[in-house]
């Protein structure tokens, strides 16, 4: 009985397949109907053939996706929304901007204030949402800042800008 594998215990009706092994499977039958370019393929032999169900190879065949191909059903943003959030974080970029998760936050608000058609209030994005967005997309990065210089930070105060030019007689205006 020690010899006896784990497999063979368990009955053919209780086996567990890994989702993916079955979805090759379907892809494998679907491309062998693309290559037999028949209109109505006998749908039920080829389920038997290649050992998935009718269903769903059926639904399949007919255009579903497969799990590992649909968006999440809880998603707040379309592909196409969410691709503007990623023109905004580009053009900040650009601009040599930091985008902060509250500013990826309140672009992807105001995405889903303007694009709202209904009664009520627009639905926002939760404080957790930058985060998934950012891991969702690994091309954008926290990235942590540097504290600025001393002299560069008074550089920026206008009473220092301004003594600075009163001192070497130039006219600001």
């Amino acid at each position: 009985m020690a010899s006896a594998s784990k497999s063979a215990l368990i009955p053919p009706s209780q086996r567990v397949e890994a989702y993916v092994d079955i979805e090759a499977r379907i892809q494998a039958a679907l491309t062998f109907i693309s290559t037999t370019q028949n209109d109505y393929p006998n749908l039920a032999s080829l389920a038997k053939s290649y050992e998935i169900r009718l269903e769903r190879l059926r639904a399949h065949w007919q255009g579903r996706q497969s799990k590992l191909d649909r968006p999440g059903a809880n998603r707040k943003l379309s592909e196409d929304q969410e691709a503007v959030v990623c023109q905004y974080l580009d053009r900040l970029d650009m601009l040599g901007t930091s985008a902060r998760l509250q500013m990826v936050s309140s672009c992807a608000n105001a995405i889903l204030q303007k694009s709202y058609i209904g009664s009520g209030t627009a639905p926002i994005v939760s404080e957790q949402w930058a985060r998934r967005f950012l891991a969702r997309h690994p091309e954008y990065y926290i990235r942590k800042q540097r504290t600025i210089d001393v002299d560069r930070k008074n550089a920026h105060q206008p009473d220092d800008i301004r003594s600075w030019f009163e001192k070497y007689k130039l006219v600001c205006e």
